[in-house]
């Protein structure tokens, strides 16, 4: 070392550590002398100080401009003083006089009032947020020289803390749980004040702080820990001794001492992960990122080696939108190089229950924005507080301009350790990118010295790679870094004994990582939390509306480029409408933030998105009426709207909303309740209480005149012999028996070959409901805990009635059961045949009343299988129905998307749901999760009625012959909906169809859409869906000019031959591949 320490004679290491760590406390016996107390010297008071209270519901800070609260009429205000309700704002009024005995002193604004604040200037700007526990001073002057700030400051206080204002519950493990809000809690101004902040103490501070954390890391059995021991406690010798001054050199003395070159390499940056909602509304974050955002300005300013990162354009967006000044300087600080957008994404995504037009318009409209305000592109995806990542995420990234990838969350498993934190990460379709997870596990790290050991100490790669990313900051609520946490990273950047470290960027790290991606280990498969799994069943209403909502951009995009390609619109038309759907696809996003779409957020939360649904509903519905009528113009034919590229022959049901209904032969009238459904409108993917039913033949991707078809073979019913109950439904294809056993009790044939056999004796009536209790550990909202496994119970069944007949054929067969049990919730159930269909379908509607219970509707089939089969985005996954293993007994939960299917070598059964996606499938027995019953963080979670279909599709051979993957998109765009009637004056000939088709059926046409930047073009995007290598032709509607290859963000690449309005092209297994089609 540069100098030697003075190490006393006598030295026991338990006392000499409980010395050091008296001075760097506020209590104990040290604390008339500890270096904390001191940081802060002379205060003085306001000079004055008043208040202006906005009332109201959460986000009612959003009807007052600035010009609002300065010209409102404000109160005096004092410490002491309670404020609240929960979610109110109150403005502060603060006039400041600097007094003379502070000159040449740095002057500090503090405030404690234990929520959420920001301070402001008189005009307005934004300088600082105010984080309770970790920064509540803001710096008036470095040297006060006599010149006095702004004569008049405005702090902004929000009666809620960093993490919203739930209560302490403590769970198992003395883990905290989340609970809901408390609507009456207030908050005490402690402290408004301005005073002397003491640098020197502050550093002296840090040093003892950095040295009792390294001692107490490394501990007695190293040189290096009994060393940094030793010199705090010089430290302290020299400070008792009146020789302070000499103090810091010691400190600087040890920390110069540097390590070795093979030294394990941490690539440093600050980090504010900003839940966009979770224990507060979407209003909150809003204050949240300009609180955090300006905080991190204010330290760029004062460190220059500082960098912080950030995701999620949604919340630069809202910065934009409410805080103008900030984002500039937001702005400045980009282009500086320092201030830096990550992730690409529109927002921190689920990563399992979003679709994969989703996942790719998560980066298209992110790195949309990131490009236009600051020329800047994501180079990784930035997921680190998402509950599981599905196997299609590395092409969805990769087909974005994306390789790298970023989380921690598997840290959380709880059976299994994952083994690496660097290591390529392969999907389903082959492609790899480059993953990497911090070694610290977390994304909050405080730059402790254990968080610099155990980011080394932790790594799972090592001889592989000796880097890693640590993310330093207060997370979650919000806040990032403070000055505390970049001063102890200044003092160990290259320190003996400890890894060494440097500010850096996430492209600055993964470009190093690169180096040595050839010794990386590779995972294949999807990144499986064995955690949080009851994420795919919670707030049920939100998932249903997400899957439509999706369905019907889809939908809209498709009749907009019909439209387009056609000339049924203008330029200007085309551009404004593209807003819109832009605006309604941005909403989409939003809501499948991480703690949205899976459910874990609190009341506010789940109701903003809600509403967010309902608008993008209503200005969707607008939009597709006004383009119906613009293609089809008006008259007394009837055509029907196919948006799926495949001819469908199907029976519809329809209810419109103003034409009449169709009447005549081939058209059966079905009226299932006497009462309207909720939001049962056309084309609202609800089916109605009374409906039309027809047998109809519809042209693919666009529009067919309305022709009721008689069957091939009708539905029939056969009733049982009198006295023993009900009967028999038949199509020719499928065959339902159905008795009473005081439910009904359903057995289920395809081509007279039983469907169903509880083989295994497991007690499992088919199609029929169970509960289990709902009670995990901790995380009430989150998980579903293996226990719950052995709760399996039939619901206490009452007021069971006797099943109604509610169509016997010929082109629907359909009877109804209804039940009450629990907690007064009760089940409607429609079990529906329609005519030439291989499904039997289940319309069920449940008003849920119930307390920590679990419900799922379960299945035994006749099949033999050691896999099951799920869909996921752009094709599917299989996953084991046994538990050979830790790996595979915690699948016990998994997510699947429209289909999930077992099968065994000459046939299988299939599953398809129109808004569920938690599967359980052990041997030969698959649940569907149905609902759940959390009460924290939301207390009245899914405590309402609910709309659920979902069918059983047995078939022979696989699932692949059986065309599995077409029968679930029909069931969800045509078979679940109320399909709407249309008036039109074309005739058959003159209607588009066939926009755009392939002649390869493992070729699907997920999107067609209008492309943003290229005018008279339209982009598409394909997938193989069966799982092998697929060579097509791809078939368009319209006369084209040229086509080019692009990637998600229509970036343009090679041009395509044509032959036509053709062109060819070929698939790997899973492949997506987006075109741009000129014409």
């Amino acid at each position: 070392m540069a100098q030697a320490l003075k190490v006393p004679i006598h030295k026991n290491r338990q006392t000499t550590m409980a010395r050091i760590n008296g001075y760097i406390s506020t209590g104990s016996l040290f604390r008339n002398l500890g270096i904390t107390n001191q940081i802060y010297g002379e205060r003085a008071a306001f000079t004055s100080l008043e208040v202006f209270s906005i009332t109201g519901p959460h986000g009612s800070w959003q009807n007052y401009s600035f010009a609002d609260v300065i010209g409102a009429e404000f109160q005096p205000a004092r410490t002491g003083q309670d404020f609240g309700p929960t979610w109110t704002t109150h403005w502060f009024r603060v006039r400041i006089t600097i007094p003379e005995s502070m000159r040449g002193k740095e002057v500090h604004l503090r405030w404690a009032s234990g929520c959420e604040a920001m301070v402001y200037d008189g005009t307005g700007k934004v300088l600082q947020g105010i984080s309770p526990g970790f920064r509540e001073e803001y710096v008036l002057t470095k040297n006060f020289q006599g010149t006095q700030p702004p004569p008049i400051l405005y702090v902004e206080m929000a009666c809620n803390h960093m993490f919203g204002a739930g209560g302490d519950l403590i769970c198992m493990y003395n883990k905290t749980c989340t609970t809901p809000p408390d609507p009456n809690r207030y908050w005490r101004l402690d402290a408004a004040e301005i005073a002397v902040f003491n640098r020197d103490k502050y550093d002296l501070l840090n040093d003892l702080e950095m040295l009792y954390g390294i001692s107490n890391k490394l501990g007695d059995g190293s040189h290096i820990g009994m060393q940094a021991m030793c010199a705090a406690n010089e430290m302290i010798n020299l400070i008792r001794l009146g020789q302070e001054s000499q103090a810091p050199a010691v400190a600087a003395a040890f920390f110069a001492d540097t390590t070795g070159s093979k030294a394990h390499q941490i690539y440093s940056m600050g980090h504010c992960h900003i839940d966009t909602a979770w224990l507060w509304p979407y209003d909150e974050t809003i204050r949240k990122c300009a609180r955090s955002f300006s905080a991190q300005l204010r330290l760029l300013e004062e460190y220059p080696d500082f960098t912080f990162v950030c995701s999620s354009a949604q919340q630069y967006a809202w910065v934009k939108q409410w805080y103008p000044s900030l984002f500039e300087e937001m702005k400045t600080a980009i282009e500086g190089g320092r201030f830096i957008p990550v992730g690409g994404t529109w927002i921190e995504n689920d990563g399992y229950v979003p679709s994969g037009e989703s996942f790719i318009r998560q980066f298209f409209y992110g790195q949309q924005f990131f490009r236009r305000e600051f020329n800047v592109t994501c180079k990784e995806f930035w997921l680190p507080d998402t509950f599981g990542y599905s196997a299609q995420i590395p092409q969805m990234i990769k087909h974005c301009g994306i390789d790298r990838f970023l989380t921690q969350k598997l840290s959380w498993n709880q059976v299994n350790k994952f083994p690496n934190h660097s290591f390529m990460w392969e999907g389903i379709d082959g492609t790899q990118v480059l993953t990497h997870f911090p070694p610290g596990d977390g994304y909050g790290m405080q730059n402790t010295a254990d968080d610099f050991v155990n980011t080394q100490n932790n790594s799972l790669d090592k001889g592989r790679t000796n880097v890693a990313i640590m993310l330093f900051g207060n997370g979650d609520g919000g806040g990032g870094p403070t000055r505390t946490m970049i001063e102890r990273l200044k003092r160990v950047q290259d320190t003996d004994g400890l890894p060494k470290v440097q500010f850096s960027s996430s492209n600055g790290f993964f470009d190093k990582l690169e180096e040595d991606k050839d010794k990386l280990y590779k995972w294949v498969g999807e990144l499986y939390l064995e955690l949080h799994n009851g994420t795919y069943t919670t707030q049920a209403k939100i998932k249903a509306y997400n899957r439509k909502c999706e369905f019907m951009l889809r939908e809209v995009e498709l009749l907009m480029s019909i439209a387009y390609a056609s000339g049924k619109v203008t330029e200007l038309q085309k551009i404004a409408d593209m807003a819109t759907v832009d605006t309604n696809w941005q909403n989409v996003l939003l809501n499948q933030f991480h703690d949205v779409l899976p459910g874990s957020c609190i009341e506010f939360a789940a109701q903003d998105a809600w509403k967010i649904y309902a608008d993008v509903y209503t200005s969707l519905t607008a939009l597709r009426n006004t383009y119906n009528t613009r293609i089809l113009a008006t008259g007394s034919a009837r055509a029907l709207f196919n948006p799926l590229p495949w001819e469908v022959r199907s029976v519809v049901f329809m209810r419109p909303d103003t034409l009449a209904p169709p009447t005549g032969a081939n058209i059966q009238t079905v009226t299932l309740d006497a009462t309207a459904f909720e939001d049962q409108t056309q084309g609202r993917y609800r089916v109605p209480n009374t409906f039309s039913a027809a047998l109809v033949t519809l042209r693919p991707n666009g529009f067919t005149l309305f022709a009721a078809q008689a069957p091939s073979t009708a539905v029939t019913y056969q009733a049982n012999s009198p006295g023993t109950g009900f009967g028999t439904y038949r199509n020719g294809t499928i065959s339902l028996e159905v008795a009473t056993t005081g439910r009904p009790y359903e057995k289920l044939f395809l081509n007279g070959k039983a469907v169903y056999n509880d083989y295994l004796g497991k007690n499992v009536q088919p199609a029929m409901f169970y509960i289990y209790d709902d009670i995990p550990i901790y995380w009430d909202a989150w998980d579903i805990a293996d226990y719950h496994l052995e709760s399996r119970r039939e619901p206490d069944w009452a007021n069971s009635s006797a099943m109604t007949q509610i169509s016997t054929g010929p082109i629907v067969g359909c009877y109804k059961w209804t039940a009450n049990f629990g907690n007064g919730s009760s089940i409607v159930r429609y079990t529906i045949m329609r005519a030439e269909s291989p499904m039997i379908e289940y319309y069920t509607i449940i008003d849920w009343k119930e307390d920590r219970k679990l419900l799922k509707v379960e299945f035994p089939m006749d099949i033999l299988a050691r896999e099951a089969t799920y869909e996921v985005q752009y094709g599917f996954v299989s996953r084991p129905t046994h538990i050979n293993t830790s790996w595979d007994m915690a699948k016990y939960e998994v997510c699947g998307h429209k289909w999930m299917d077992v099968s065994q070598a000459d046939k299988g059964v299939t599953i398809i749901t129109d808004c569920k996606y938690g599967f359980h499938a052990r041997d030969n027995v698959v649940q569907v999760s149905l609902l759940k019953s959390p009460k924290n963080p939301d207390a009245n979670c899914d405590m309402h009625k609910h709309f659920i279909y979902y069918a059983v599709l047995p078939h022979e051979g696989t699932f692949q012959e059986a065309e599995v993957v077409r029968r679930a998109y029909e069931l969800n765009l045509l078979g679940s909906n109320n399909v709407p009637l249309l008036a039109t004056n074309l005739t058959g000939a003159t209607l588009p169809a066939s926009w755009v088709t392939t002649n390869n059926n493992a070729v699907v046409v997920e999107a067609v859409k209008v492309c943003e930047e290229i005018t008279r073009t339209i982009v598409i995007r394909l997938y193989e869906s069966k799982g092998g290598s697929a060579d097509t032709t791809v078939n368009l509607g319209f006369a084209i000019t040229q086509v080019r290859e692009c990637n998600g963000l229509e970036d343009p690449g090679d041009v395509v031959p044509r032959t036509g309005n053709t062109f060819q092209t070929s698939f790997r297994p899973f492949q997506v591949r987006s075109f741009l089609v000129t014409f």
